[in-house]
């Protein structure tokens, strides 16, 4: 009888769940999407019941594949972070989830800036004051949506949520609450001014817990609900980032990940926090180590945005031809022939200096066509990250896996390496959160005596992209001109 491990991502449009067998063969995955809505400009939500419909229908498909007699013994999860729901005692919800990108609490900013001054936020939960984010948004319900406010009885994340519905018991790791921003991170405990400010008190959230903790079994009727059999045990996970990072091999200090999904995020590992130069802190999925992140919220998004707002499907209308886009993308020069894009729709990251950003295209001819706009998109995302890696310390040298959906297409992965003027190592399995949180899984269970054992037995082949020197001259004034248009930019929106 072989022991198996269930590796759930519950991602910002869909969960992946990813079934290992205990000598680390990947036995078999399986997918459900769910929608984003944006009821106003600025509010981004979700149903969070989709979480948990997602969740059950992919574990059940993945069980189909185990062999007779053979069992779980335990599950994690991998979870975007900063997205909030308020539920009553059963944990069902009152409203829709605020997902972690929505910016409509600029008020109740304003209100912990008077209260606080800016850095307070930063300096407990290491992730700085924005227009959203858990912390903002359970004040903005307390003034906007009083009842709901009554009714609830917890506010809880994403990974809360759903260990709620797993066990009866709500818990949060350590790497999703700074990004709720209620609690101190280097202390592991609440923040009593983030939480006096948010109107809550330590029984409406979530018990703390480390990543790789033993949590508690699966309900019966849980158990039922996902098809898995027998005494099934839930292991604390971690930020969908950190849990990549994991997954990807990426475990000790000095060494980086380029996460490549909805939001484009580098992750850079640290034996301690480090505040001084504005990147986000958290505590990573390995208890001795802190992460260092720095997101462009879009950079997945504008290519999406292109291929279905602007361009159009092709050839059938509800899927654009990929293959065809990379095939006449890897024909284009470096540069796209001078046409430049700026990923910054409604938001930039460090080091973009701050403005009131939005998207754009410079640099635009008639010889332009499609591929060079769809090039462009992925040049300018590229650009933005190289730029953003080299803030990390030994940015220039740091090795560098690259996570996520960029790793399949050949020339936005090319192109990447060219920016960096490095190899990007890919690792064979593209789901690495799902993969980290099997490793959680299985450290927490038992089922491995620690992670370097958990991932020995799950590496595959590799990937390396290496720079091509022409494209790395080519790409060296490109990088130059993008920076200093871009905070030309920056100055034109400030006006």
């Amino acid at each position: 009888m072989a022991r198996h491990l269930l590796g759930i991502d519950v991602g910002t449009t869909g969960t992946k769940t990813m079934l290992v067998r205990e000598d680390g063969r990947f036995v078999a995955h399986a997918y459900a999407a769910y929608p984003l809505s944006n009821p106003a400009p600025g509010m981004s939500e979700q149903n969070a019941q989709d979480w948990w419909h997602a969740v059950r229908k992919t574990v059940r498909e993945v069980m189909s594949a185990i062999s007779p007699g053979d069992e779980v013994a335990a599950l994690s999860l991998s979870t975007q972070g900063g997205t909030m729901v308020p539920v009553d005692g059963e944990g069902t919800p009152l409203r829709p989830a605020i997902v972690w990108n929505d910016t409509r609490c600029a008020s109740q900013r304003a209100q912990f800036i008077s209260r606080f001054g800016e850095d307070r936020m930063y300096r407990a939960s290491g992730w700085k004051l924005g227009k959203g984010l858990n912390a903002l948004e359970i004040a903005w319900v307390r003034e906007h949506e009083p009842e709901v406010f009554k009714r609830a009885r917890y506010f809880l994340s994403v990974p809360d949520y759903l260990s709620f519905h797993l066990t009866g018991a709500c818990h949060v790791d350590m790497s999703n609450a700074g990004i709720n921003q209620l609690a101190d991170i280097r202390r592991k405990a609440y923040d009593p001014d983030l939480m006096a400010f948010a109107g809550v008190d330590e029984s409406q959230m979530a018990r703390l817990a480390d990543s790789g903790q033993p949590l508690g079994y699966l309900t019966e009727q849980a158990a039922r609900e996902l098809g898995v059999g027998g005494r099934v045990l839930l292991v604390t996970g971690a930020h969908d980032q950190y849990a990549a990072c994991l997954g990807a091999g990426v475990t000790g200090p000095g060494s980086a990940m380029i996460g490549s999904g909805t939001a484009w995020v580098v992750t850079a590992l640290n034996d301690a926090p480090d505040f001084s130069r504005g990147f986000a802190q958290s505590r990573s999925a390995l208890q001795d180590l802190w992460g260092s992140l720095v997101s462009l919220s879009t950079g997945g998004v504008c290519l999406d945005w292109l291929l279905h707002s602007v361009i159009g499907p092709e050839p059938a209308p509800e899927k654009p031809d990929y293959d065809r886009l990379n095939r006449e993308i890897a024909r284009l020069n470096a540069g796209a022939d001078g046409l430049m894009f700026f990923p910054y729709f409604g938001s930039a990251s460090l080091p973009v200096p701050p403005a009131d950003w939005h998207a754009g295209f410079l640099g635009m001819d008639l010889s332009h066509n499609r591929y060079h706009l769809a090039r462009a998109v992925m040049e300018g995302v590229a650009c933005h990250i190289a730029w953003v890696l080299e803030q990390f310390p030994g940015g220039g040298q740091t090795p560098v896996v690259l996570s996520g959906g960029a790793g399949k297409s050949a020339p936005w992965r090319q192109l990447l390496a060219d920016m960096l003027d490095r190899p990007l190592r890919i690792p064979a399995n593209p789901d690495l959160p799902c993969v980290g949180a099997a490793v959680l899984a299985g450290v927490g269970s038992g089922v491995f005596a620690d992670a370097r054992q958990a991932l020995d037995r799950m590496s595959g082949r590799e990937t390396t992209v290496s720079p091509i020197p022409e494209n790395v001259a080519a790409y060296r004034p490109y990088q130059a001109r993008y920076r200093r248009r871009a905070e030309g930019l920056a100055a034109l929106y400030s006006e």
